[in-house]
């Protein structure tokens, strides 16, 4: 997920960290986020200490030091409050570590109210808001959330990659909206079809073949 304000920062430091998370030298990467931090907060720039911030908690969710994680993508969020991406990062966090529901529906709820005009956002606010829900038992809003997501099929989205199917599988493994995750679904693979992604396109297809039964409603998504 890429903050929503970064797109003009500019960070040697920053690319050669990502590059070095992505071959797997995650002490190199962490040496040069610290590093790439401090000349940020040196010259008091909030956005691309955020950035750093932000960085450093995907860094430690990837070590799976998850009290880490949060405490950076906590302190990104200060700086920037307003950014629907840090909030929704941080409710997953919330969700899938720290079983804080409430909180991080709180902060899904805030997401919808600030990205009204931001489909790809208010997609994930959705979906995410929905796995909080389902958490806590409560499954018809759950499923209200599901419908939510896939609010005018879709449209919005960049790409069928966009489509967020763990809210899917959660529901399916609760067994409930059966009707509402094949509507999902079927609206994907058009969605997919007319974007002409193939590979998506054979996905989705091949989970509504897939899509169970009544009796048998355990369905493993692979992407």
């Amino acid at each position: 997920m890429v903050l929503s304000v970064h797109e003009k920062v500019k960070s040697e430091r920053l690319y050669k960290a990502f590059d070095l998370m992505a071959a797997k030298d995650l002490d190199a990467a962490e040496t040069e986020l610290h590093a790439g931090l401090s000349d940020a907060e040196a010259q008091e720039d909030k956005v691309l200490a955020a950035l750093f911030y932000s960085s450093l908690g995907v860094l430690y969710k990837i070590k799976k030091e998850f009290p880490k994680a949060w405490k950076f993508y906590e302190k990104a969020e200060k700086l920037l409050p307003e950014d629907p991406a840090l909030k929704l990062i941080s409710a997953r966090l919330l969700i899938d570590v720290f079983g804080q529901f409430d909180t991080a529906i709180r902060r899904c709820q805030k997401v919808l109210e600030i990205s009204r005009s931001d489909p790809p956002f208010l997609h994930q606010a959705n979906v995410t808001m929905g796995l909080a829900l389902l958490k806590k038992g409560e499954r018809t809003k759950a499923v209200q959330c599901l419908v939510e997501a896939m609010q005018d099929d879709f449209e919005g989205l960049l790409s069928a990659s966009n489509i967020d199917l763990k809210l899917v599988e959660a529901l399916l493994r609760k067994r409930s909206g059966l009707a509402e995750c094949r509507a999902y679904l079927e609206k994907a693979l058009r969605f997919a079809e007319s974007k002409q992604e193939e590979r998506h396109v054979e996905l989705f297809r091949r989970l509504i073949e897939a899509f169970p039964t009544e009796e048998a409603t355990d369905i493993k998504i692979q992407m």
